[in-house]
């Protein structure tokens, strides 16, 4: 064999043990990630499952609220005043003040009742 046989022989075992080098570090990468790839499919199944366990809590904790209607004749009667006193509202002013005092009492018994 002579000389430029020889270093193409070298060059070429050279070149051959890069690529095998190559092909080993593309595994490994591969490898590598598929394992973080899983690895973040399992954090993201687990923390769905968390939210969704909490969002399960905070509304088994928040009740709907019981919104009865209060005052309703008092209601329709300063409605049916202003209708009728377009123009004058102030005729419609102590209607208006009681239907605030029912109002109030009203809200004052809720808070003392599901305070």
């Amino acid at each position: 064999m002579d000389e430029d046989e020889e270093y193409s022989s070298m060059h070429a075992k050279q070149l051959e043990k890069k690529e095998a080098e190559m092909i080993a570090l593309d595994t490994f990468f591969k490898e590598q990630l598929i394992h973080l790839e899983q690895r973040n499919l399992d954090r993201y199944k687990k923390t769905k499952k968390q939210f969704y366990d909490q969002a399960t809590k905070s509304e088994a904790l928040v009740k709907a609220r019981n919104t009865e209607s209060v005052c309703i004749n008092l209601q329709s009667q300063i409605l049916n005043c202003y209708k009728e006193n377009r123009e004058q509202t102030l005729q419609c002013s102590d209607l208006a003040k009681t239907y605030m005092q029912c109002i109030d009492a009203a809200t004052k018994n809720l808070l003392v009742n599901h305070g």
